[in-house]
């Protein structure tokens, strides 16, 4: 049988806060189901939403000038003007680390060689990691499916030059190699994340917060020490965009739309389940895989249950429908909340039955007197 490390089932346990705790998570897994199937029809059938190829050759010809001796925010910010593109906040600038560092290697299949590298040692760092969580060799099997659906998108010959795909893989990549006694290379990966992609802060914050509750100070202070370097950086590249945009360049719209539900189940369809499938199987699957990642109680589950619903809450209110692709951030992340979902959802089950039915009153207990 297949056995799952999760949080200990005690039937009968009849502390009201575990029933309530199981029947808040059914209710709301049933209300997100429910959600999503009422806005079933306004979901994209494919990644609709997903950066056009405009943005792709956009970054293409960025790269292009920087390889030719171009500075890089002479070149971006010439190529986002002419291409009426918005200019403000500095944040629409893509920080430089990726295209400069993609400028530097001057064949395309190399690129997507390097891209291709690292989405394999992240499946690699990953199966690794879920060889301690899961025993039965079907299941494992599906978790490395599961897996795999998730870290697709980055084996899309033109996805190379997209910075949510690298940092997504770095984030996975620095949760996997992180262990309690072992963290550096994972602060490291999450600092290349962030300053590749800024949204990718908020990971560095969370594993601070982590670090902090599990009263790993040394870890905590590292953490604290990437987000410093990470604000720097966003710093300095503040610094170099703003002399070059004028108050006539056009200002982005605002990212908070509150999208809700519907825009998150958007963000999530960077995956290739999702993708392939009819799309009333993401509506259904999603959830699920948000209840599993609630089913580990180890320092690995706990974190990147953490990230993920971190992030979820945050599309919920900000991100506009052409932001979807910000759910790549992610994408390698949530789906291994589905080989936890079924023990999560008999953990559930089962701390409403031992409130509700006492154990004397229980089939084939012995009554008393």
């Amino acid at each position: 049988m297949a056995k799952v490390q999760t949080r200990q089932v005690a039937c009968t346990d009849r502390r009201p806060w575990r029933a309530a705790v199981a029947l808040v998570t059914l209710v709301l897994l049933a209300v997100l189901i429910g959600l999503g199937f009422v806005n079933l029809a306004s979901l994209p059938g494919d990644v609709a939403n997903a950066p056009n190829a405009g943005d792709i050759a956009l970054y293409k010809r960025i790269i292009a000038h920087v390889q030719g001796g171009e500075s890089y925010y002479t070149a971006a910010i010439r190529e986002l003007r002419e291409n009426n593109y918005p200019l403000r906040p500095f944040v629409v600038v893509r920080p430089p680390v990726l295209a400069v560092g993609l400028a530097a290697i001057s064949d395309e299949i190399v690129r997507r060689a390097l891209l291709w590298a690292l989405a394999a040692v992240t499946f690699l760092a990953w199966a690794w990691r879920l060889r301690a969580v899961v025993s039965s060799p079907v299941l494992y099997a599906f978790s490395l499916m599961v897996l795999a659906t998730g870290i697709a998108p980055a084996i899309v010959p033109q996805a190379w030059p997209l910075h949510e795909v690298w940092a997504g893989l770095l984030i996975a990549l620095s949760l996997a190699v992180r262990r309690p006694n072992a963290w550096i290379v994972a602060v490291i990966l999450g600092v290349a994340a962030a300053i590749i992609r800024e949204l990718a802060a908020a990971y560095l914050l969370a594993m601070m917060v982590m670090a902090f509750k599990d009263a790993w100070r040394k870890e905590a202070a590292a953490w604290a020490i990437g987000l410093a370097i990470f604000a720097a950086a966003l710093a300095v590249h503040a610094h170099n965009v703003n002399p070059l945009v004028t108050p006539a360049d056009p200002a982005s719209p605002s990212w908070l739309r509150i999208g809700g539900w519907s825009f998150v189940l958007q963000t999530m369809q960077w995956n290739l389940l999702i993708e392939a499938a009819p799309r009333w199987v993401g509506v259904i699957v999603v959830p699920l895989a948000l209840v599993g990642l609630t089913g580990r109680r180890d320092d690995l589950g706990q974190r990147v249950m953490l990230v993920v619903f971190g992030y979820v809450a945050a599309f919920i209110f900000v991100g506009r429908d052409n932001n979807s692709y910000w759910g790549l951030m992610i994408a390698p992340l949530w789906p291994v909340g589905l080989v936890t979902a079924w023990p999560a959802l008999v953990r559930c089950v089962a701390d409403l039955h031992a409130f509700l039915v006492p154990k004397d009153a229980q089939p084939g207990t012995p009554s008393k007197g």
